[in-house]
């Protein structure tokens, strides 16, 4: 009885995440190694301060736009320009409407994130000790990622593939179906993200959103690529 229930959770959960890790790993370990990079050069490199007070001041200026319009950037034009070298022989390219529509997603995700990485620095302070560290880690990966973020992410694909047709989603539209497809990114997502998230959670509250960006452009080519097998 364990092992089909074990052969059915890799099926479904780890496997699709495997496949995507194996295809761009190169391109989502270069966008990991910059996000290190920020963090050695936040705490090693007095002289780059300047830079980051800049960076710091341009997010606080630009508030839900310029969360909108970076995650845009990251989420879609940077891991869309590095699928067209990486992406295999067979795997087809989005369409322009397609991109539109991941586009239009990354916009109100980067807003959504933003907002919740605020709140957890008001729930939870501002300290980068390692209890502060791991229960910011914990309430992402295991309440704001599976009960939020990605059910918010499949409904918004699954919108895609009705055409926008309110009857056709409706038929679609269940909590079964949905998180038969949250679950392979939510493994992805703990497969990526907890590590990432320590980096990002280290850095002051207003530098973490863009230090995010450099992660979300690694796994946004790993979320898009198992989002579209779903549909195969």
């Amino acid at each position: 009885m364990i092992r089909p229930i074990q052969k059915l959770l890799h099926q479904r959960m780890i496997a699709p995440a495997i496949q995507a890790f194996k295809i761009y790993w190169l391109a989502i370990l270069a966008v990991q190694t910059c996000a290190l990079g920020v963090v050695l050069c936040y705490y090693g490199f007095e002289r780059s301060r300047f830079v980051f007070q800049a960076v710091e001041a341009w997010k606080q200026s630009g508030g839900l736009l310029f969360a909108a319009v970076t995650t845009i950037i990251s989420g879609g034009v940077i891991p869309e320009c590095i699928k067209r070298i990486c992406r295999p022989a067979g795997i087809t390219a989005p369409t322009n409407k397609e991109l539109i529509h991941q586009f239009m997603m990354w916009a109100w995700l980067g807003i959504l994130i933003d907002a919740f990485y605020r709140l957890l620095a008001h729930l939870l302070g501002h300290e980068t000790d390692a209890l502060t560290l791991l229960s910011k880690v914990l309430c992402d990966q295991f309440i704001f990622t599976p009960l939020i973020s990605l059910p918010l992410i499949v409904t918004w694909y699954m919108i895609y593939e009705s055409g926008y047709s309110l009857p056709r989603l409706w038929k679609k539209l269940s909590l079964k179906a949905i998180y038969a497809r949250v679950l392979p990114l939510w493994a992805s997502c703990l497969i990526f993200w907890p590590i990432m998230l320590v980096i990002i959670f280290s850095l002051p509250q207003p530098l973490q959103f863009p230090l995010f960006l450099f992660g979300n452009a690694a796994y946004s080519i790993l979320m898009i690529f198992i989002l579209r097998r779903q549909t195969t």
